[in-house]
Order: C-alpha cells, then sequence, then structure tokens
C-alpha cells in the first residue's frame, strides 16, 4: 500500500486523480527515460519537457484559470509515486522545479509577465531554473537599475535545470533587498560556465551560471520587497520542500520492500537474515519510520490544499523524511553486504540519489534551523498570551 492509498488521501483522491495515476503508470517507462537522456545516464534533453508537456505532465498542481490541470498538490503527489516507479530521484527533481517552483512565482505574478511565459513552462517549450545560492555572503549577485532595465551581475552555484533551462529565476539584491527576476538565459552576458558532474540525481542537471553586465527590462521583477516577498518566498519553497519529503517517502518505501524480500530470501547460519534479531530488529525500525513519513506526507499534503502554509511543519518534514530514507538506504547497502558495495547495486544507487535530496530545496541543517526558530517563537508567543 503507498501514501495514496492511506485511509486520509484516499478519500480525497477524485476521478481526475485516479485517471492521472492510471495514464502516468503507463508513460512513464524506462525506456521513454532512456530517451530523454543524453549522454545515456546523463541529463535530461529539451525534447523530456517537450513530451511531459505534450502529455499534459507539467502544471498539474496549477488552478485550471492559469493553464494548469487543477489537480493540487495532490495530483504532483500522484505524478510522483508513478515517476518514482522509474528508480530516478533526479527527473521529479527537475520537475518539481518547473512546476512547483518557476509556475507558482508566475502564478502570483504580474498578469503581463504570466502571459509571457506561463503558457510556455506548461507546454515544456521552455525550461526554468531557479538561481538560489551565491559563492559566498560576500559576493552576492545584484541588479542596479538603469533606465527602464536592470543589470544583473553575479554568478549562482549548483542550479538544477540550468544547464536546460530558458528562463532563470534568480535571486538578487535590488534597492538594497532580496528580490527574484526573471533572466532569459539567450540575453547577452549570461553563460552556462559548469555543468557539475554530480554522485545522484544525474537526469537533473546542475549548473554555475554567470552573470555579467545582463540587461534585462525592469518588469521582469517577479517579487521583491517586504513582507509580502518574504511570504511568497515561503509558500514556493514549502510547496518544493514538501514534494521533496514526499520523493523520500518514496524511495524509503521501494527501498523495505526490496531489502525485506532480500533478507527473506538470503541465508546465513542456515536461517534467513531476517531471522537473526540484530536485522529483524533494525528493519522493524525503519518500518517504524514509514509509518510516520507517510503519515506525515499524507498531513501536509491535505493541509497544503487546504490553503494552509504550514512553513516549520514541512521543513521538519523534508528532513525527518530524507534523514530516515538515507539511513535506510545505508542499512541496506550494509545488509547486502559485498554487494552494496557495487554500483549497480540499487540500495547504493538510491543512496547517492538522497544525498541530493539533502541539498535540495535547502539542506538539512537550513531545516532544522527553521523549525527551531518558528517553534521557539511560537513558544514565546504563547508564553507572552500573544493570539496567532
Amino acid at each position: 500500500m503507498s501514501v495514496l492509498e492511506s485511509g486520509s488521501l484516499a478519500a480525497l483522491l477524485t476521478p481526475a486523480h485516479h485517471a492521472l495515476r492510471e495514464r502516468a503508470r503507463d508513460f512513464f517507462t524506462d525506456a521513454r527515460l532512456a530517451g530523454w537522456r543524453e549522454p545515456a545516464n546523463g541529463p535530461l534533453t529539451g525534447r523530456a519537457w517537450r513530451e511531459l508537456g505534450e502529455a499534459g505532465y507539467l502544471g498539474v498542481s496549477l488552478p485550471t484559470e492559469f493553464g494548469g490541470a487543477g489537480l493540487g498538490v495532490l495530483g504532483s503527489l500522484v505524478l510522483g509515486e508513478a515517476v518514482s516507479r522509474l528508480g530516478d530521484v533526479g527527473l521529479p527533481l527537475g520537475m518539481h522545479v518547473q512546476n512547483e517552483v518557476a509556475c507558482q512565482w508566475l502564478v502570483d505574478a504580474d498578469p503581463v509577465l504570466r502571459a509571457e511565459f506561463l503558457p510556455r513552462l506548461l507546454d515544456g517549450r521552455l525550461v526554468a531554473c531557479q538561481a538560489d545560492t551565491d559563492p559566498s555572503a560576500d559576493e552576492p549577485t545584484t541588479a542596479v537599475r538603469d533606465g527602464d532595465d536592470l543589470v544583473v551581475n553575479g554568478a549562482k552555484l549548483f542550479v538544477i535545470n540550468g544547464a536546460v533551462a530558458g528562463l532563470c529565476f534568480t535571486r538578487v539584491l535590488l534597492d538594497g533587498s532580496p528580490a527574484i527576476v526573471a533572466v532569459d538565459k539567450d540575453r547577452p552576458g549570461v553563460r552556462v560556465a559548469e555543468v557539475y558532474d554530480k554522485l545522484g540525481t544525474r537526469s537533473a542537471d546542475s549548473a554555475r551560471l554567470e552573470f555579467t553586465d545582463v540587461r534585462v527590462p525592469a518588469t521582469r521583477v517577479v517579487s521583491s520587497g517586504g513582507v509580502g516577498r518574504h511570504l511568497r518566498w515561503n509558500r514556493v519553497m514549502t510547496l518544493l520542500r514538501f514534494l521533496i519529503a514526499a520523493d523520500a517517502a518514496l524511495v524509503h518505501r521501494r527501498l523495505l520492500d526490496r531489502v525485506t524480500r532480500y533478507a527473506g530470501e538470503r541465508a546465513l547460519g542456515g536461517r534467513p537474515l531476517a531471522a537473526w534479531p540484530v536485522n529483524s530488529h533494525a528493519l522493524a525500525r525503519f518500518r517504524a519510520d514509514l509509518e510516520l513519513v507517510e503519515a506525515g506526507v499524507a498531513r501536509a499534503c491535505a493541509r497544503l490544499d487546504a490553503g494552509a502554509w504550514p512553513v516549520p511543519e514541512v521543513a521538519a518534514l523534508k528532513w525527518f523524511c530524507v534523514e530516515r530514507a538515507c539511513a535506510l538506504a545505508a542499512a541496506c547497502c550494509d545488509l547486502e553486504g559485498g554487494a552494496g558495495y557495487m554500483w549497480g547495486n540499487p540500495s547504493l544507487r538510491d543512496l547517492a540519489q538522497l544525498r541530493g535530496l539533502r541539498m535540495a530545496g535547502g539542506s538539512q541543517t537550513t531545516m532544522l534551523t527553521i523549525t527551531n526558530h518558528s517553534f521557539a517563537a511560537r513558544a514565546e508567543w504563547d508564553t507572552a498570551g500573544v493570539a496567532r
């Protein structure tokens, strides 16, 4: 049984969700994924995004008035379940950036900007990335006003979809405050300086982007300044972090099912590995983790689709889901002995991919910081009798 078949989420699935689930299971195949990657086991090509758009798998969660399927966060979770069967975490990670980051920025943007870019993101003609990470705190990417233009200078590291993208949602300092600016990749001064050689999630490229005197219209500011920008940032990142947590939960179930079968079939000292208490106890703990992980994913999904924005709770969920899946993957490699050290081993490959989820959407340390600060503030409010 998957998280979608748990009582709380199963009751929320509509006929449209069920239809998406069946259709996506047939669409996402190993052969199709292989045809999307160039070179073999390399990053996704533009063809992948066009086919995803043609099939209607981009913008699943967006309201229909914006060109989406109107299936909410639950729709994205349904799609993620189908993609997870491929054993590839890079594909859903790249799709999250397109669907839940880029498209969500545009939903709340100026209607002219939305009309210019959103339809092309949804049909796959345009791929997007979010460029967040500066080389250091002392080297921020900046945007300076010059007449009707902005002039962008700086660099961004570890940008998911950075090489394939044609549109960069770039975090800059503008007028002394953080802002998000939409920068076309084909503008003079934008350069893909490096495509990183990664341990896992290799189907989603990660790149270093450099911006040198890049001029964009001042109307390209998607979000800037004040509490509103911070709230929108939290909204976008909470969606991304939730889906990363769900991806980790799906990997957790796949790993646990596989290692449970292995431990029941592999014998040591005349009895199955699963019959040894040291192993059976470990498997029991990881199964308990799965119950908690899937319950957390189901609860967060229902809350998000109901209009809540549980920022610290989702940060904590992302931390817990990824942490426990990483621990399980490492334990699987140990239990499988020498096979667990061979690169062709599925558990080792999952461990490598899960390492990428530790960084994606904000590091595990950042998730703990968000959780601690938010819950500490709530405790102070409660002590002071402040209504919230």
